[in-house]
């Protein structure tokens, strides 16, 4: 059972906006849903899970590989950023602290428009490329990195962009079997990390250089 932050952070996002049309009346639905392009929306479930294994708190920069229709990214942005008095979502910090990437332009556009019409995209980074090669910005660090399609190994760039003390989270496998993995990086360098085989799950395939 996951905290009650995170059942206040899933009840914060329209997720109506995140689905197709066509499938507004099943957004609440607890069962994945198509998107384009063969990607789908996960479950409710599924996604808050994400989120608490990746161990999401106020402050924490967080990288997500995967934008897709922008839901995750609007549930990790009710998360990781705080809310003022009157029950506002604001950004205290320097700069935006979500970051996500998307692989392919339709789902970009989808995702980026998603996000636009909802209003978190004033608190998100978004960028269209190769997720598994990491942010463009080589040098920047994150707290958590959430992957939202399986791929056969944890992509190394992605590791080096960890802080210490950050985990990420993946689903490894092949198309048909994967288990949720959890990565956490207890030092300096790059096997400097400990895996944690978390549960069975059933993602699309991951894309990219380090894809399936």
């Amino acid at each position: 059972m996951v905290p009650e932050r995170y059942i206040l952070a899933f009840e914060a996002v329209p997720r109506e906006y995140f689905v197709l049309k066509k499938y507004r009346n099943w957004a609440y639905v607890d069962q994945p849903l198509p998107l384009i392009k063969g990607a789908t929306i996960s479950a409710p479930s599924m996604s808050l899970l994400l989120c608490y294994h990746a161990e999401l708190d106020v402050g924490k920069r967080v990288l997500e590989i995967g934008t897709g229709s922008g839901y995750q990214a609007a549930l990790i942005t009710e998360l990781v950023y705080p809310r003022s008095s009157d029950g506002t979502l604001i950004n205290p910090f320097r700069e935006k602290i979500v970051c996500t990437m998307e692989i392919d332009p339709e789902l970009y556009e989808l995702g980026k428009s998603n996000l636009k019409k909802t209003c978190y995209l004033d608190f998100i980074e978004i960028k269209l490329g190769d997720g598994t090669l990491g942010w463009p910005d080589k040098n920047a660090k994150f707290d958590a990195i959430i992957v939202t399609a399986a791929g056969k190994e944890i992509p190394p760039p992605l590791i080096k962009q960890l802080n210490i003390n950050g985990v990420l989270i993946m689903p490894i496998g092949t198309e048909y079997w994967q288990v949720l993995v959890r990565i956490r990086k207890v030092g300096p360098r790059e096997n400097d990390i400990k895996k944690e085989h978390l549960e069975d799950v059933r993602f699309v395939p991951l894309r990219g250089y380090y894809g399936l």
